[in-house]
Parts: structure tokens; C-alpha cells; sequence
């Protein structure tokens, strides 16, 4: 059963077999939606009396645990986000509440890598790791790629995705590759919505670095999964990011992928157990990690991925592969394993 907000429409299509009840009361009065909420909750798991509950992200999380009182029906909360943040983008003192205070409610809590886990330490009990899964098939060969690097993210987050740094970074391989760049057209494709303020921001980065007419802002598109397939290279900018799954996505689709690591969260999907490294640029079978929010780092790994054409080609090929781990029937089977420990 899904127990979800039905004012809202819903995005993916579920199987039939699946039972799907309201979560909330109401759509307009906040006030009511949630408290009503706990009441919604609580008559279904007496209803049904689930053998589990889970809670997709902090507010559904902690309405299943409340709504559950009494009824012996095991919580598991699954976080989303990273645990920590650089200091340009500090918690606020509700997420660190939210975080390390809060998540004592549940027995069962689940995060996203290795990374996490190891940083929450003993201040909170039974976490396990549980990466997001691939929604998307891993194609069975690469198709024909276009000269196209592309990334994707809400542009009013582009603090957190980092556009600014991605943009100032291409800016240095048009200067420094200016010939190739443009005999071969090669054009940097931003995916993804956001607000005039945002977009205007942006294109003033492009345009103080000299790239406004080879960085395109694609906004809302709904065939990501053919911009993939037609990007020759796919990068992650973030200055910090719980999971990349974009990232994921654009390594089943073959393309060639570029990632800002912080603190080993992007090393787990690209360079699983790989040591770390000091250096700001790291050449892996499955592409090139750098460090965030460093200009330099950026370019230079974008410029190797662009220059060094059997590299990848080889990245391409090796980076379907290991995205099969995120598959869903992977994902599954790690869940089964995990509910298996707990009912």
C-alpha cells in the first residue's frame, strides 16, 4: 500500500496491484493537512497493520512514527541528504535538529553512502545504507553522441549544483581550446528550471567568461533520458550533494562523467572501494572525480575527458556497466535483505 497525497497528481505510474490511500485531509489549510494527516495514518495501519512502515523523507517519516504509537508496527525513516555540508552552505540549526535529535524517534533509519554513515557515528542507532535506485535501463551500447557536455539541476539551487563554478570552468577550455571548441561545436547544455533572477544570474557568468554563445539553458525538459543518450560527456558540479543521481542516470546512458566529490559520496558510485586521494583531479575507470567548488580542478578534468577520445570511450562502456548496480531489481533486493532483518 501507498499511503500518499492524492491532491496532488502523481507523477509515476504505479502497478495496479498497488492500493493507494490519501495521506492528508485536506490540500489548502497546512494546519489541518498534517495534524489530519496523523489520523489518515493511523486508521490505515490499524486497518491493514503493515508489517513495516516506511517514510519517504523527514515529514512523511515523522508522521509515520506518531501515527503509529502503540501499534508495534516497526518506523523506518530514510534520509535523503547528507549529514554534512562545506561551510559556504552550513545547516541551519533545524536541520542539524531535524538531522541528529529527531532521527531518535525511529528505530530504523536509512542514508544514502557509506559517507554518511561513518559521520553520524554512535549519535544515532541502526543505520543502514541505502543508495537511491536507477529509475532508467541501462542502455546495451553507446549510441552516437553529439559534442554536448551537459549538466542538470534546479537553477535556483546553482549555489548548491555549482553552475557558476561549472560555467567559469568552461570558460578556461574555451579560452584554452578555442580552436577545437569551435571547429567541432562543442557547446556546454544546462538542463532544468528557475526562476528570471536565477537565469539572468547565469548568463552574466556566461557572458563575463566569454561563453554566452556556447552555454544553451535548456529549462523544464522531459526527455532528460535523450539528453543523456546524446551527451557526449555528463558533469556534476555540486558543491556538495547526498547522492548524484543524475549522475547515475547519465552513467546508463553512456555518457562520459565528470563529478566534484565532496567527501567521497560521488567516489562511492564512481570509484567504489577506491582510496582517496589527495589530488584535486583523479582519473578513474568510471570517470574523473575533482574537487568541488574549485574552478581549476573543474576545467582540468572536463578538458581530459574532452582531449583524451579512448578514454572516453572507455569510461563510457564501464560506467553502464556499474550503473546496473542501482537497478531497481538491485534496489529490491536490497530492501528485501533489509526488511528481512527487521520484521
Amino acid at each position: 500500500m501507498v499511503i500518499t497525497n492524492l491532491y496532488d497528481p502523481i507523477t509515476y505510474q504505479l502497478d495496479e496491484r498497488i492500493e493507494v490511500r490519501h495521506l492528508v485531509p485536506t490540500n489548502n489549510n497546512k494546519l489541518k493537512k498534517w495534524f489530519g494527516s496523523i489520523g489518515y495514518v493511523r486508521k490505515h495501519l490499524k486497518e491493514f497493520h503493515p508489517n513495516v512502515v516506511i517514510g519517504v523523507l523527514p515529514t512523511c517519516s515523522f508522521v509515520g512514527r506518531i501515527a503509529s504509537v502503540g501499534l508495534h508496527i516497526p518506523v523506518i525513516a530514510t534520509e535523503h541528504d547528507s549529514f554534512e555540508r562545506p561551510e559556504s552552505a552550513s545547516f541551519s540549526f533545524m536541520d542539524i535538529v531535524l538531522k541528529f535529535w529527531v532521527n531518535r524517534i525511529y528505530r530504523y533509519v536509512t542514508v544514502l553512502t557509506s559517507a554518511d554513515k561513518k559521520v553520524i557515528g554512535n549519535r544515532l542507532s541502526h543505520i543502514h545504507v541505502m543508495p537511491n535506485p536507477l529509475a532508467l535501463q541501462p542502455i546495451l551500447s553507446v549510441p552516437f553522441k553529439k559534442q554536448v557536455i551537459l549538466a542538470a539541476g534546479r537553477l535556483d539551487a546553482w549555489h548548491y549544483k555549482g553552475f557558476d563554478v561549472l560555467i567559469r570552468a568552461w570558460g578556461k577550455i574555451v579560452d584554452s581550446l578555442k580552436l577545437r571548441v569551435e571547429s567541432e561545436e562543442w557547446k556546454l547544455q544546462i538542463a532544468g528550471t528557475g526562476s528570471e533572477e536565477s537565469l539572468n544570474y547565469l548568463k552574466q557568468i556566461c557572458k563575463e567568461n566569454g561563453v554566452e554563445d556556447s552555454v544553451e539553458f535548456l529549462g523544464f525538459r522531459k526527455d532528460v533520458e535523450k539528453l543523456y543518450q546524446d551527451a557526449s560527456i555528463f558533469v556534476l558540479s555540486s558543491r556538495y550533494e547526498g547522492f548524484g543521481l543524475v549522475l547515475i542516470e547519465a552513467m546508463s546512458q553512456g555518457c562520459a562523467c565528470v563529478a566534484c566529490d565532496y567527501k567521497g559520496r560521488q567516489r562511492e558510485i564512481m570509484s567504489p572501494g577506491g582510496q582517496s586521494s589527495n589530488n584535486k583531479v583523479e582519473v578513474c575507470e568510471n570517470g574523473i572525480l575533482c574537487e568541488p567548488d574549485n574552478v581549476e580542478a573543474l576545467a582540468e578534468a572536463m578538458q581530459k575527458m574532452i582531449m583524451d577520445d579512448d578514454y572516453r570511450e572507455s569510461v563510457r562502456r564501464n560506467e553502464i556497466d556499474r550503473s546496473k548496480f542501482y537497478s531497481i531489481e538491485n534496489t529490491i533486493h536490497r530492501w528485501e535483505k533489509y526488511l528481512k532483518q527487521i520484521v
